[in-house]
C-alpha cells in the first residue's frame, strides 16, 4: 500500500474522533503495513491516544474503546489509560509507538518509545491467537466455511514467535518485525491466505508447536522491568488541559452535608425538591458549569 495513502487514512481517522467531539493527541498504525505483509485485503488499523477532559479526570471516566471505519478500526483510549496499558509492556501499543506511520504529538511518541516489550505479552498473545484460530467470529464466516479456521491467526503465531526469538537470542527490544524478500515475506503472506490449503487439523498442530517451541524459548526467571514517568505524564495532562480551560467550559461538583443545619438558600431555589428534605441530615451533590474567561 502506498505511504501517502496510510497517512491520509490515518488522517481521516483523527477527524472522525474529533468530530465525535475527542481531543486527539497521536494516532499510530500497528498491522500488517508495519510487518510488510500487506496485500489488497488488509485493513489499516490503529491506535489513538485522546486527552482526557478535566470532567474525566475528576469523575474518574474512562475512554478505551475500538471505533469501527471503513479501512479499519481505530483503537481509542484517553492518555491515562493508555499509560496504564503500555507501561506493562505490551508489544502491539509500543508498536503504535515505534511505527514510521504516525500523525499528532512528537513528545508523546518519544516519551513512549522509551518502553520496551514484556516477552510475556508476546507469549500471551500467541495464547490468544490459537483461541481464536478455531474460533468463527462473524467477520471470518468466509474462512471457516473454506478451511474451518482462520489462517491470518496462524501467521501471526509465527510471526510472534520469530519476534520472541529475535527478542531473545539477539541483542534487541523489537516490538515487530519487518519481512522483506529476503527474509519469509512470500512465506508469510502465503500462511496468513492460507495459499498452500492446508488443513485445519495441520493448522492446529503446527499452531501447538509453534507456541511450545516459543514457551520454551522464555526463561523461567524472566522478568519484566517497567519504567516509570508518572510525572511526565501528569505534567503533559496538567498543561494540556490548563490550557483547555482557557477556552471551554468545564463541570464541577459540590458535595454538601446538612448534619441537621438548613439547607443552603441557593440551593433550594435552585432544587424544590430539597424542600421535602428540610429539618434532616441529608447529603446530596451538585454539578456545576463553570466559564473560564
Amino acid at each position: 500500500m502506498n505511504k501517502n495513502d496510510i497517512f491520509k487514512t490515518l488522517a481521516n481517522y483523527k477527524k472522525t474522533l474529533e468530530e465525535k467531539g475527542y481531543k486527539v493527541i497521536y494516532i499510530g498504525l500497528y498491522g500488517s503495513q508495519n510487518y510488510n505483509v500487506d496485500d489488497e485485503l488488509s485493513d489499516i488499523d490503529a491506535k489513538a491516544i485522546i486527552l482526557p477532559t478535566l470532567h474525566d479526570i475528576i469523575f474518574r471516566k474512562v475512554t478505551s474503546k475500538v471505533i469501527e471505519c471503513e479501512n479499519g478500526t481505530i483503537d481509542v483510549k484517553d492518555l491515562i489509560t493508555f499509560y496504564d496499558v503500555i507501561k506493562k509492556g505490551n508489544f502491539s501499543y509500543i508498536e503504535s509507538m515505534d511505527t514510521e506511520y504516525s500523525i499528532g504529538d512528537k513528545y508523546i511518541k518519544a516519551l513512549f518509545k522509551q518502553f520496551r516489550p514484556n516477552l510475556k505479552s508476546i507469549l500471551g498473545a500467541m495464547y490468544e491467537k490459537r483461541k481464536a484460530l478455531t474460533h468463527e467470529y462473524p467477520s471470518k464466516h468466509n474462512e471457516f466455511e473454506k478451511w474451518g479456521f482462520d489462517p491470518k491467526q496462524l501467521h501471526h503465531i509465527k510471526r510472534l514467535n520469530e519476534l520472541m526469538y529475535v527478542n531473545i537470542m539477539g541483542d534487541y527490544h523489537l516490538s515487530f518485525l519487518e519481512y522483506d524478500e529476503d527474509t519469509n515475506r512470500d512465506l508469510m503472506i502465503n500462511l496468513k491466505r492460507n495459499k498452500s490449503n492446508i488443513t485445519k487439523e495441520e493448522a492446529e498442530m503446527l499452531a501447538d508447536s509453534i507456541i511450545e517451541e516459543t514457551r520454551v524459548l522464555l526463561p523461567n526467571d524472566y522478568k519484566y522491568e517497567p519504567i516509570n514517568i508518572d510525572n511526565e505524564i501528569n505534567s503533559y495532562i496538567e498543561n494540556k488541559i490548563k490550557l483547555e480551560l482557557c477556552n471551554t467550559e468545564t463541570t464541577s461538583a459540590r458535595e454538601y452535608r446538612t448534619f441537621d443545619n438548613p439547607i443552603p438558600k441557593r440551593d433550594l431555589e435552585r432544587f424544590p425538591i430539597l424542600e421535602q428534605y428540610k429539618g434532616q441530615d441529608i447529603s446530596y451533590i451538585v454539578y456545576e458549569s463553570i466559564s473560564i474567561l
